[in-house]
């Protein structure tokens, strides 16, 4: 049962890396294929450069959603488990 926990833990934070990882490459490949649109008399730059992504979500639901996340792989986990041992 620890076992399935710590795998559980484990699957989440893969999950959640790999969401961030999507995120950082999806911005990524927008920032390199970006061209501007331009209006006849609009002749104005931005002279800023501004990238990343902003997590709208306080720390401590992140850490509510990791946990959640957890306990759903950990469920599914164990009716795995209880289904191949009913057969």
């Amino acid at each position: 049962m620890k076992r399935k926990f710590i795998s559980a833990l484990l699957g989440a934070l893969l999950l959640f890396i790999l969401y961030i990882l999507a995120q950082l490459i999806f911005g990524l490949i927008q920032t390199f294929l970006y061209r501007p649109q331009f209006a006849p008399d609009d002749f104005v730059l931005q002279s800023e450069v501004a990238f990343g992504f902003i997590i709208q979500v306080s720390p401590i639901m992140l850490i509510g959603i990791y946990m959640l996340v957890t306990l759903i792989l950990f469920a599914l986990l164990m009716l795995k488990k209880e289904r191949r041992e009913q057969n």
